[in-house]
Formats: structure tokens, C-alpha cells, sequence
């Protein structure tokens, strides 16, 4: 009875560092919620997917430096899960940082309440379109259908973390990243791109025309017109980017394996 107690807590304890260690990597969760939300929160994830791993994996011997090796490997694999999806969240930041640069509007930043940083006013409107696009086709309920695949495909003490793997994570994932973002931002991009020819086609016209004072009302106009006409590109696309998202985090439990 007593070992079977011992199992339940210790398996309790590897599910609590790895979704703890998935949290905490993720933008919302690592920003400025009260510490006692975050730790409420994980404890109660943990409690619900604790069921889910078999108390068979554990080792026969458990010393204190194989508890040890083994609450490392899962903080590696949450934090590895968490930084992958990361990427994909901040390819549309960084598509907003782009395009509210190019509008014009780098100098009116906001910070945002969920990672304390200062964004674009564009970069806050694609991730709170991004966030609706999320929930709508039910994303929170795959993100904890994957989170029971990883206790299930990945339990305890099976994960082998590897240098080439996490090499591999951040250039595949950079790229990604790079990939999303020109891919959410090429309309707003390249239609800024055809106002900035046009009015230096004009300064070549009229070299007394005042550029810098009716710039600025047209790239803002232009591109708030444009983001207002491609709202259903952009939600597709973000669609597909969390497919994906899903996708690469199924790959990446796959590679981790031993």
C-alpha cells in the first residue's frame, strides 16, 4: 500500500513539473497573473492528467538521483513543448510589429497585460484576433488533448532530450517563425510597399510637397483599410498555422522518444 502511495506521488510530481514547466513558457501564463492563479492552475491540471500516466513506468529502484535525472527530463520536455508553441504565438506578434512599423505606428506602443511588453497597436489587434481564432475552433480543447498524448506517448523517465534536438527546434522553428509572420503580414506589407512608391514618385513630382505630414494619415489609413478587408485571410491562415502548431508538437513528442 504504502509503495502504491509512494508511485501515485511520484507520478503526481512528474506531471506537475512537466505542465508546470509547459505554463510557465507560454506568454499568458508567464506574465504578470498573480503567482497564486499559476500555481492553482497547474496543481489543478496536474491533478486531472495524473490519471492518465500509468504508475508502471517508474523505475523499480528509485533512489533520490534517478528522482532527480528524472524531474530534470521533465522540466526539459515542458520547457521544449512550451517554447515550440511560443514560436508559433510570436510569428503574430512579430507580423504586427512589422506592419505597425511600416504604418507608422512604432511610436504609439501599448504594453500588453499578458507579457508585460510593449507592442504595436497592430501587434495587439493580430494577437487578440489570433487569440478569438484560437477559441473558435476550439483550440483550448486540442491543446489539452495533446497536452494527455504527451503523458501518454511520453511518460516519465522515457523522454530523451538531446542537444541536436533542441538545435534542430530553434532553427526549424526560427524559420517557421520568420515563415508565419511574412505569411500574416504580406498584404499589409506589400500594399504600404505601393503607397511609399507612390508618394516618392509624387516628392519627385512636387519637390515642395510636405511628405512627412501627408504620409503619415495615408500609410495609417491605408493600412487599417487593408486590415479591415483581409480579416478573413488572416484568420484562415492563423487556422492553418495552429493545424500546424498541433502538427510540429506531435513531431516533436515523436523525436523525443527513446
Amino acid at each position: 500500500m504504502s509503495d502504491q502511495i509512494t508511485g501515485l506521488a511520484l507520478t503526481y510530481g512528474f506531471v506537475l513539473i512537466r505542465i508546470g514547466a509547459i505554463l510557465f513558457a507560454l506568454p499568458l501564463w508567464s506574465g504578470r497573473l498573480p503567482i497564486a492563479w499559476k500555481l492553482s492552475g497547474a496543481v489543478w491540471l496536474s491533478v486531472l492528467f495524473s490519471f492518465v500516466v500509468p504508475t508502471e513506468i517508474l523505475p523499480e529502484e528509485l533512489g533520490l538521483k534517478t528522482i532527480v535525472f528524472g524531474g530534470i527530463q521533465e522540466v526539459l520536455t515542458g520547457a521544449l513543448l512550451g517554447f515550440l508553441l511560443r514560436l508559433f504565438l510570436a510569428a503574430v506578434t512579430l507580423a504586427g510589429q512589422l506592419a505597425g512599423f511600416q504604418m507608422g505606428l512604432a511610436i504609439a506602443n501599448v504594453i500588453d497585460p499578458a507579457t508585460s511588453d510593449r507592442y504595436t497597436i497592430v501587434a495587439q489587434m493580430l494577437n487578440l484576433l489570433a487569440l478569438f481564432t484560437f477559441l473558435e475552433m476550439d483550440g483550448h480543447l486540442m491543446a489539452v488533448s495533446l497536452l494527455a498524448k504527451s503523458f501518454e506517448w511520453l511518460p516519465p523517465f522515457s523522454a530523451s532530450v538531446s542537444g541536436e534536438i533542441c538545435h534542430d527546434l530553434v532553427l526549424s522553428g526560427g524559420k517557421e517563425m520568420f515563415r508565419l509572420a511574412l505569411k500574416i503580414g504580406w498584404p499589409i506589407s506589400i500594399a504600404l510597399l505601393l503607397v511609399y512608391l507612390s508618394m516618392g514618385l509624387l516628392v519627385r513630382v512636387a519637390p515642395q510637397m510636405n511628405m512627412l505630414m501627408v504620409g503619415f494619415p495615408i500609410t495609417i489609413s491605408v493600412g487599417l483599410v487593408v486590415i479591415m478587408i483581409g480579416v478573413p485571410s488572416f484568420t484562415l491562415t492563423m487556422e492553418r498555422m495552429f493545424q500546424d502548431a498541433v502538427g510540429s508538437l506531435e513531431r516533436l513528442l515523436i523525436a523525443l522518444r527513446v
